[in-house]
């Protein structure tokens, strides 16, 4: 961790000073307004992130962090990536969101590149608005094309906060929402030391 001083500026512009005063009153909105999912409400103190760049991060207090888990997953080309930035510029100039029974230029195209890539005949995208989301779509279309309904899920896995994917997910944690999904099996995955 690295440590600014107070006349660093960050990368999206506040003086740490700045920085700081904004992580106080989103941390102040945050406690009174958020409900933070997997989490026993009162016990929680989230961390305050004021700035990112790259593989970095900026905390409430302007501690520079290397950023180890991409956020979600998701930013693993980093954060702010310049070109990423003016793509999401560029589309939103043009059409920011489109319902999914219309056709456009985008979707279309994002469509034929992975097609690229997709081995033999699966030339068929289908877009979802998150992971949970891909995760029903998914059981659901495995279901209808096998005709079989038992789905295996590793213990110590997440799969989303919808209905089967929360009974997919193999955390503790879903117990209270596990309505007996009937046909969710969960298995240990391999002990890597001695398997």
């Amino acid at each position: 961790m690295t440590v600014l001083n107070d006349t660093t500026v960050l990368p999206n512009g506040l003086s740490i000073e700045a920085a700081r005063a904004q992580a106080a009153r989103a941390y102040e909105l945050d406690r009174t307004h958020v409900f933070h999912s997997w989490s026993a409400q009162a016990d929680i103190a989230p961390m305050t992130i004021t700035a990112s760049q790259g593989c970095y991060v900026w905390d409430g207090d302007g501690h520079r962090l290397l950023d180890f888990s991409s956020m979600l997953v998701n930013t693993n080309i980093g954060h702010q990536h310049p070109r990423v930035v003016a793509a999401i510029a560029e589309q939103a100039a043009k059409l920011c969101t489109v319902a999914p029974q219309h056709a456009n230029d985008a979707r279309s195209e994002a469509a034929r590149l992975i097609a690229e890539r997709t081995p033999g005949a699966l030339d068929k995208i289908f877009f979802t608005n998150g992971g949970a989301d891909a995760v029903e779509h998914a059981v659901r279309m495995a279901r209808l094309h096998t005709g079989r309904y038992k789905v295996l899920a590793r213990y110590r896995s997440y799969h989303g906060g919808t209905e089967t994917a929360i009974n997919l997910t193999g955390d503790p944690r879903r117990w209270p929402n596990d309505h007996g999904n009937a046909g969710v099996v969960h298995f240990f995955g391999p002990f890597l030391y001695r398997s």
